[in-house]
């Protein structure tokens, strides 16, 4: 009996640390204001706020300039914003 408790416990904190330890995906999509290759960092401003990200790598920014319109997938991990993934938006005409 108490092996399938121990057993239990460790099953329920298994769990609950791999929710807590997974990092969300998020998504914001708006406007480039600043890129930093050297830095692997930028700017994005959408309709209601900017927002900067470091990125994974400077190559995720290697086409992107100021002025494109983007989404970024991103996590949050010590209080910063990761992107992981910036994609160009085709310009509206």
């Amino acid at each position: 009996m108490k092996v399938r408790a121990r057993t239990l416990v460790l099953l329920v904190a298994v769990v609950v640390l791999a929710i807590v330890g997974t990092a969300h995906a998020m998504e914001m999509s708006g406007v480039v204001t600043a890129v930093n290759v050297e830095k692997s960092t930028m700017t994005l401003k959408s309709e209601e706020m900017a927002v900067s990200f470091d990125c994974e790598t400077g190559s995720l920014l290697k086409d992107i300039k100021v002025g494109d319109t983007v989404t970024v997938q991103y996590s949050e991990e010590g209080g910063k914003k990761l992107a992981t993934s910036v994609t160009r938006m085709a310009p509206m005409k």
